[in-house]
């Protein structure tokens, strides 16, 4: 009777090991399932967060970039009024999201389609407003810019040209390209996406001159008063008629035949965003001598 009692007893602490070794286990198995929904919910809130912040961001920076183009024609500024009541809109659709859409991965992949539609948009807009900008091109630098720019340019060049036999130049035209993907150029008006000037300009017939070949340099002066060029792509000084180190952007040959010859060069520059915005000062000199002069604008 007594090992029947010793039996039972312990038995029933052995079953009271094994219930205490199930809780443990049990304990431990929710414990981590916790910790692991703990750790995947901060995850997600945190990925959420980049794409509100990334999203909030592109808007103000949409919003800056377009601005930085009014005031400079009617038509530019109806425009961008139209892409501001779209920007705003976006804004509104962006900022109910959060009120509308419960799930937070599928809110954070409609926060991210938002991002790419107000990237698309932003670009569309810079398209259309770089193609008014060379539509009005014409009219604005020539009647805002030109007119008290050259009265100043004249004095110094009728000053410079000391002799009659110093070959003129005028007519002086200026257009800017930027360069695709695929090395094709197309012309634009603003100069974050200028990568080269072309300069055209008719020089003159000068009976008194002596015909044979000259020697063309090309001075391009950037907004901010620093002559522009580039030594890895043929560009150094010279010295004009009167004795100045000048710095020359291109350089060319013209073979001179006494009579009116039209001339064009080019002013490449091989990194982006290398064209501030602004008003360039544009000077040819023929053998040293101040033959013309003009300016261009780039937005």
């Amino acid at each position: 009777m007594e090992n029947k009692n010793q039996e039972q007893g312990k038995s029933k602490s052995t079953m009271w090991i094994v219930l205490l070794i199930l809780s443990a286990v049990l304990n431990i198995y929710q414990w981590r399932n916790h910790t692991t929904a703990i750790s995947n919910f901060e995850s997600k809130v945190d990925t959420l967060v980049v794409e509100k912040v990334n999203v909030e961001q592109e808007l103000s920076e949409t919003k800056s970039e377009l601005e930085k183009y009014r005031g400079i024609s009617s038509n530019l500024d109806s425009l961008l009024n139209e892409a501001q009541a779209k920007i705003d809109e976006q804004a509104k659709k962006i900022r109910s999201l959060g009120a509308s859409e419960k799930d937070m991965k599928t809110l954070n992949a409609k926060l991210k389609q938002q991002l790419a539609d107000l990237q698309v948009l932003r670009d569309e807009y810079l398209t259309r407003i770089d193609s008014l900008l060379m539509a009005n091109k014409q009219l604005v630098t020539e009647k805002e810019e030109l007119t008290s720019t050259n009265q100043n340019l004249t004095k110094n060049l009728e000053t410079t040209v000391a002799t009659a036999s110093v070959l003129k130049s005028e007519y002086i035209k200026v257009e800017s390209f930027k360069r695709k993907g695929s090395g094709k150029y197309t012309e634009t008006a603003l100069a974050k996406r200028t990568h080269k000037l072309s300069i055209c300009f008719d020089v003159l017939d000068n009976k008194i001159a002596k015909t044979g070949e000259k020697t063309v340099y090309l001075k391009i002066t950037e907004p901010g008063g620093k002559p522009m060029g580039n030594k890895s792509t043929g560009s150094a000084s010279f010295k004009t008629a009167s004795g100045e180190e000048v710095m020359y952007a291109a350089s060319s040959t013209l073979t001179y035949t006494g009579v009116k010859q039209n001339v064009c060069m080019n002013y490449e520059e091989q990194e982006d965003k290398m064209f501030p915005p602004g008003t360039y000062m544009i000077e040819v000199y023929i053998d040293g001598n101040l033959s013309g002069a003009g300016t261009c604008v780039l937005r």
